[in-house]
């Protein structure tokens, strides 16, 4: 092997491992290299450490942009969750003019964006401005510091612990709704802290529901990690508790392809999608509802839902956490709840205890009455009007500005 391809090679499995770093999937990923290596399977082995040349290579080709350079701490390794954040963050900004960089700790896929999106490289000078778009429990990763911005949200009304010195490591915190801000100051966050909310892409389009055909619900997440709280499979429960013989309704429920399964009971009314969807067959997805479900403890803002909202179809939710930045009972069914606390390896301080009496009965109310569904689904594309990625990007640029994060300050 010649001396280049061997510095590649040597690059590519650092990004390799970079990458299973930050997916927290280190050590399985050694025990399954270690179950190659006592196999004698040398040439699998071999194969999958240097199967990020592709990356490596993109690297190389950076695009080249002018004026200051904002870096983008992140990483996009999978569709959804903080991934499509810092998606969205990262195309938007580039649209608008800004020039942005990847910060080297951030693992990117780089199949997962465009060309024209590709982020530039190079390292950062400790003066230079940078926006770490992480959760708060993984903010330390990143070292940040008073040129730090953390676009960041949590779900319960407690911070995890640790991530209280990071955010205070950082020139400025940014937080998707009020809720979050209030938590995050009650937490000890001493930093400025701003409010953006997040955004959607749904395009205006008038989308309306059949009344001949089944009231079908939808419900969406991943079940690994944190998204244990989404409580899809206590939402198919429901479901069945509240239409145990009836025909003419279906449950689709969302879930992404390295989630657990969740048990549709052999239900033929029950519909599960384990695969990755593309934003058109998102769109289509939401659309294919007469309502969204939201069964969750909590939710730092709730992309879903938002998304629901924006293709016209009503929501069934508490207004606990930042979803209450965007949902009230003007644009869906509010549920009661009580507060508990979250006691898992990620979460700790309360959260929400859906009351499954109001969800049963917020079903059933759909099912008896479509007008009503519609009416508080065309107020909620209204509403959802007010949080699309463009608004979402102007005034996050207008905050780091200000914040002296971004030239016009």
């Amino acid at each position: 092997m010649s001396a280049s391809k061997m510095v590649l090679a040597a690059r590519a499995v650092r990004y390799k491992l970079q990458a299973v770093a930050a997916l927290d999937a280190f050590w399985p990923t050694v025990v399954r290299g270690g179950r190659l290596l006592v196999r004698g399977r040398l040439h699998q082995f071999a194969v999958k450490l240097v199967n990020e040349t592709a990356a490596v290579r993109a690297v190389d080709a950076a695009p080249t942009r002018g004026g200051s350079p904002l870096f983008l701490a992140g990483h996009i390794l999978r569709p959804g969750g903080y991934d499509c954040v810092v998606l969205a963050v990262l195309k938007r900004l580039i649209e608008a003019g800004v020039n942005v960089y990847r910060d080297r700790a951030a693992v990117m896929r780089f199949e997962l964006i465009s060309k024209e999106f590709r982020p530039a490289e190079g390292p950062r000078r400790p003066d230079q401005a940078r926006l770490a778009a992480v959760p708060p429990h993984l903010l330390g990763r990143f070292h940040p510091d008073r040129r730090t911005a953390a676009l960041t949200m949590w779900e319960t009304d407690r911070l995890p612990t640790g991530s209280l010195a990071a955010l205070n490591r950082c020139g400025l915190v940014i937080v998707p709704s009020r809720w979050g801000a209030e938590c995050f100051r009650a937490n000890g966050v001493v930093v400025p802290i701003e409010v953006v909310p997040l955004g959607h892409d749904a395009p205006l389009i008038d989308s309306k529901t059949n009344e001949s055909e089944p009231a079908v619900y939808g419900s969406a997440g991943a079940l690994d990690e944190g998204g244990l709280r989404k409580n899809l499979q206590r939402v198919i429960d429901l479901f069945r508790q509240a239409f145990p013989t009836e025909l003419d309704v279906r449950l689709r429920v969302k879930i992404t392809p390295s989630s657990p399964p969740v048990n549709a009971h052999d239900d033929p009314r029950i519909d599960v999608i384990d695969r990755s969807l593309t934003p058109t067959e998102l769109l289509e997805w939401y659309r294919s509802l007469t309502a969204y479900v939201n069964g969750s403890f909590g939710e730092g803002f709730g992309l879903h839902l938002l998304e629901a909202m924006a293709c016209g179809r009503p929501l069934v939710s508490t207004t606990f956490g930042g979803v209450s930045e965007f949902f009230d009972a003007t644009v869906g069914y509010e549920l009661g709840y009580r507060l508990i606390e979250a006691r898992n390896a990620i979460y700790s301080g309360r959260w929400t205890d859906p009351d499954d009496g109001d969800l049963v009965a917020a079903l059933r109310r759909i099912h008896r009455d479509r007008d009503e569904a519609r009416r508080l689904g065309a107020v909620a594309r209204i509403r959802a009007q007010r949080f699309t990625w463009t608004k979402t990007i102007q005034k996050l640029i207008d905050v780091l500005a200000r914040h002296g994060f971004l030239p016009g300050c």
